[in-house]
């Protein structure tokens, strides 16, 4: 942008520049509003007037835009969902969403670094969307953050960060952890519709897994002796939830070695 074009938009009343960044922004639903970067690049006054540091009522409607605020203001409260708090989760989502989509987490990397405690961020990130999805947290998961790969790599792939192939090889349980809770909750969360009826449950997994899940030779085979051997330790992994217990008689019956 030329320093004429930059200095006329920087002329722009601070009202009219954020109904044309909220335009910018909105252009595409899907993932962080990266669209609005150029336009914080202008120059140093029109970065000032759309920063999160000093307009976050902006990034507010922008995180009203791209999730679903509802049942955040329905749990929270209005008063603990201000502007303030909403632009930090958006940060958060994004961020959350990125990594996803870049499966920097979904298998184990011995030559990778890692923050301490990052898996289990996200996976609460991605845990608590589910939880509050009205379908815009669901469309941002599937569709932006490509999360039913993830989750994929995740729990079938030989090196996946769910250690379930590892320790099922080594004839040990999976591991009981926090982690395991909150990724099983998420596989049930997003498993599509009819996939769960119990007269052919069985058959519909091995679809599921066949079409969907895995691609590559006994992929579906292994897959579902990972979810058996889920089903059975389930007494060993701490549930996020007591209504977990529901879902708990469903997979027994329809996983059940015949």
């Amino acid at each position: 942008m030329s320093a004429l074009a930059s200095a006329s938009l920087g002329a722009v009343p601070q009202e009219v520049l954020e109904h044309i960044a909220l335009f910018v922004a909105t252009e595409n639903f899907l993932g962080p509003p990266s669209a609005l970067l150029p336009l914080l690049a202008t120059n140093s006054k029109i970065n000032y007037y759309l920063s999160i540091v000093s307009n976050q009522h902006f990034y507010a409607r922008l995180f009203a835009y791209k999730f679903d605020v509802g049942p955040v203001i329905r749990r929270l409260g209005s008063d603990r969902t201000t502007p303030r708090v909403l632009s930090g989760e958006l940060q958060r989502r994004c961020l959350c969403l990125k990594r996803i989509r870049a499966r920097v987490d979904s298998i184990v990397n011995p030559i990778a670094t890692y923050e301490e405690g990052t898996l289990s961020g996200v996976l609460w990130v991605a845990y608590l969307m589910m939880l509050e999805n009205d379908g815009k947290n669901e469309q941002q998961l599937r569709d932006y953050a490509k999360i039913d790969d993830w989750l994929r790599e995740y729990w079938f792939d030989d090196h996946g960060a769910s250690f379930a192939k590892m320790a099922i090889r080594m004839d040990q349980w999976p591991p009981n952890s926090e982690q395991t809770s909150l990724a099983m909750w998420l596989f049930w969360f997003l498993l599509k519709p009819g996939l769960l009826q119990p007269m052919t449950m069985h058959k519909r997994l091995f679809m599921f897994y066949s079409d969907e899940y895995l691609k590559e030779d006994n992929a579906s085979w292994n897959a579902m002796n990972v979810m058996k051997i889920l089903a059975l330790a389930a007494h060993k992994v701490r549930l996020q939830n007591r209504s977990a217990q529901r879902w708990i008689p469903n997979l027994l019956n329809g996983l059940r070695v015949v």
